[in-house]
């Protein structure tokens, strides 16, 4: 387990899921693996809000959660490639051809945050970390960060270094809510 995991484990108090994830069935149906690090927090505690702001993205979460259906990226990265096709949105400027943005958790002030996974990277491949993407609204405004995903969250919630951001502000975020579960 990551420093990271084991540091927003203990920070949040979170309580292990009661079943495991189907990992190996959300890598097949998204195409891409899953980075370690993000598998061992959702295993830890499930999915949430972090900050009441971050919304993390889990494996089929049910009725009433679909907007954080992780196992739907796939689907969503399509539908951000007509965008970008039909100038409807911009693509990042050093999006490589061949890479996929999934998304991996987003806000309710119409943030995305996507993993950038390479075309070589498939289903079962282990995998510690993809660049982390953020997306205002409109797909105007790209941010990069080359870090795991949960050293990003980890710097995010502690509001160190190393994530200064122009989209994820401060005044959204509730520092007395650490983390809430969904359901």
């Amino acid at each position: 387990m990551t420093s990271s995991v084991r540091q927003l484990i203990e920070a949040a108090r979170l309580e292990p899921v009661a079943a495991p994830f189907d990992w190996a069935g959300v890598e097949n149906t998204i195409g891409a693996a899953v980075p370690g690090d993000y598998r061992e927090l959702l295993d830890a505690g499930g999915g949430g809000l972090w900050l009441d702001y971050i919304r993390l993205n889990v494996p089929g979460p049910g009725a009433g959660f679909a907007h954080v259906d992780l196992e739907q990226a796939a689907s969503e990265f399509e539908q951000l490639l007509f965008l970008f096709e039909e100038d409807i949105t911009g693509a990042p400027e050093d999006l490589e051809p061949g890479d996929r943005l999934l998304p991996w958790a987003s806000t309710g002030t119409g943030l995305t945050l996507y993993w950038q996974v390479p075309p070589e990277v498939g289903a079962g491949a282990e995998v510690g970390a993809y660049p982390i993407r953020i997306s205002d609204r409109e797909g105007e405004v790209w941010e990069r960060y080359e870090l795991p995903t949960t050293d990003f969250l980890l710097r995010v919630v502690r509001g160190e270094g190393g994530v200064e951001s122009g989209l994820l502000r401060e005044s959204w975020m509730k520092r007395d809510v650490l983390f809430k579960p969904y359901g």
